[in-house]
């Protein structure tokens, strides 16, 4: 199995949650440079799916809502051009920038007269949606009217894509290149979906192990290779079931379609490509009025320099950039906030510190929330720490202890039970009250718990902001009296709205509990003889 190099930003090391993996990936690093920069952060509910939640970043004289990689900079034309492909093709032409000659077909025209359209230009070609996303439905390198008609069916009767572009196939490399205000800040080579032959294993294991691989990358377990008729219908084109064995470094070619979302690998090459064919991107995003900057899907000739313009996205995903399978990781999200935000380039940057997007999702899906504030990241003097301390540790009265400490200070991290009766705990915030804690910590923690040893140690890795306890003996607790909560929201940096749903969830909880404990008392002797005493007090009271 061909090995893949995979490379963070070193300011993202550490910093991605898991709910922000996969397809999430683009909001979420475009929203957390903007927030580490000291803009304000605000998500807004509209019903989106995670991956296309809408946020705005704001400073104190101007504020911009986003979708993905769009800004509100990028006007409601332009959106409304990109998203008819065939249309998008009209600026192009009139603009002079090369693109495929095709012609669109509504959803009401006879398949025959589009096969008849298809057979008139000549092969190679594609046939693809007019407004689809994320390569869905794009067939390409279709070679002769029997797989046209098959292609065909499959696009409209069962992907339901009635309206459809056919066009020349233009021959080359597929390249996604990112564009901010005349500048290429990234190119992508996107190979079709693929596996290495090894000489022993079949394609369907082959894929398999694919599979595995792509698991590991954060932006590519959520695309990983499909066992469709897509796949089969290209395996059989090129003489392979899934049970042939390709020999030894034979590389098999599964999708016709390059996209990174039906299991193409990555590339980035944005150093090797010539200013000439950058040029042509540049040149399709000037060609749409109202758009300062896109994605741009690129066919390359490679030996003749040449390049032609496939459609232009304006909500493209940034995440192959930020993570290629191979190759250098572009920092498109600094980009985009340095065009949106150019006041905030010599800002200090706040890398210790991230959040979880997943808890605004949950508030979310739920209906109750409207909106969601990030806490306001501290401007200065941002430090972090961890202490491990040993002994006899009373679980979660113990963490609750703490966590009332860091919370009072406004300090983010968590307090985490090992074993072997020993804690860490991970503080991050302002250097000065990261003082006081240490000292809280060093001198009442024996107050609290029965220490035998404190040792701390330099933190640099990112702390996710709020307060956690994690790993608490909760069974042990409930049995001694105290209610374990494990806390999952932000710091006091910030507020945040709460479902009832959920504080609800809790408080019945708290009230089983204490169901127990009136139940105890009412079927206590000392209660059954106080009765008397308790009906002649509310009589006086009534009096």
């Amino acid at each position: 199995m061909e090995q893949k190099e995979f490379k963070w930003l070193p300011h993202l090391e550490n910093s991605i949650p898991e709910s922000a993996k996969g397809y999430s990936m683009s909001l979420y690093a475009i929203a957390l440079e903007g927030w580490r920069r000291g803009l304000n952060l605000k998500f807004i509910n509209e019903n989106r799916r995670k991956s296309e939640l809408l946020f705005e970043l704001a400073s104190d004289n101007k504020k911009y809502k986003f979708v993905v990689s769009r800004g509100e900079l990028i006007t409601s034309e332009a959106i409304r051009i990109c998203r008819n492909k065939f249309e998008t093709k009209k600026y192009l032409q009139n603009n002079n920038v090369p693109t495929p000659k095709g012609k669109l077909f509504e959803k009401d025209t006879d398949d025959k007269k589009i096969v008849n359209y298809a057979n008139e230009i000549g092969y190679p070609l594609v046939i693809k949606p007019s407004d689809g996303t994320g390569g869905k439905g794009v067939i390409a390198g279709i070679k002769n009217e029997e797989e046209f008609v098959e292609a065909l069916s499959y696009v409209r009767d069962d992907l339901g894509f009635k309206t459809v572009i056919v066009e020349d196939c233009f021959k080359g490399e597929d390249y996604r290149v990112y564009v901010i205000d005349n500048e290429v800040v990234g190119i992508i080579k996107r190979i079709p979906a693929n596996v290495v032959g090894d000489g022993k294993s079949t394609i369907a294991q082959l894929i398999k192990e694919k599979n595995k691989l792509r698991k590991e990358s954060p932006i590519l377990r959520a695309s990983l290779i499909k066992n469709d008729q897509e796949l089969r219908n290209m395996l059989t084109q090129n003489g392979f079931k899934l049970d042939s064995i390709p020999e030894k470094n034979k590389r098999v070619f599964l999708k016709s379609k390059n996209n990174i979302s039906a299991g193409g690998d990555p590339v980035d090459i944005t150093d090797d490509i010539s200013d000439k064919i950058k040029q042509v991107a540049i040149d399709g995003v000037n060609a749409v009025p109202g758009l300062p900057h896109a994605g741009v899907d690129l066919m390359v000739d490679v030996d003749s320099e040449k390049g032609t313009v496939i459609e232009i996205n304006t909500q493209a995903n940034i995440r192959s950039h930020l993570f290629p399978m191979i190759g250098k990781a572009r920092d498109v999200p600094s980009k985009l906030i340095d065009f949106y935000f150019p006041e905030t380039k010599t800002s200090p940057i706040q890398s210790l510190l991230y959040f979880d997007i997943e808890k605004v999702w949950n508030c979310f899906r739920n209906g109750k929330v409207a909106e969601y504030t990030i806490p306001i990241i501290p401007d200065k003097n941002v430090q972090a720490t961890r202490f491990i301390i040993s002994g006899d540790i009373q679980g979660v009265n113990y963490g609750s202890w703490v966590r009332r400490q860091a919370r009072d200070l406004d300090l983010n991290g968590y307090v985490k039970f090992l074993e072997n009766k020993t804690v860490s705990i991970v503080v991050a915030g302002d250097k000065v009250k990261i003082d006081h804690f240490r000292n809280t910590i060093k001198t009442s923690s024996s107050k609290r718990a029965e220490v035998s040893n404190i040792i701390e140690k330099t933190r640099t890795t990112p702390v996710k902001i709020g307060f956690e306890i994690i790993n608490a003996n909760i069974d042990k607790k409930l049995e001694d009296g105290y209610f374990p909560v494990r806390f999952e929201g932000i710091s006091k940096l910030g507020q945040k709205k709460v479902s009832n749903k959920r504080k609800r969830k809790s408080n019945k909880k708290k009230e089983n509990l204490y169901k127990v404990k009136y139940k105890q008392v009412i079927e206590s002797k000392s209660w059954k003889i106080t009765k008397p005493l308790r009906f002649l007090s509310r009589r006086l009271v009534r009096k």
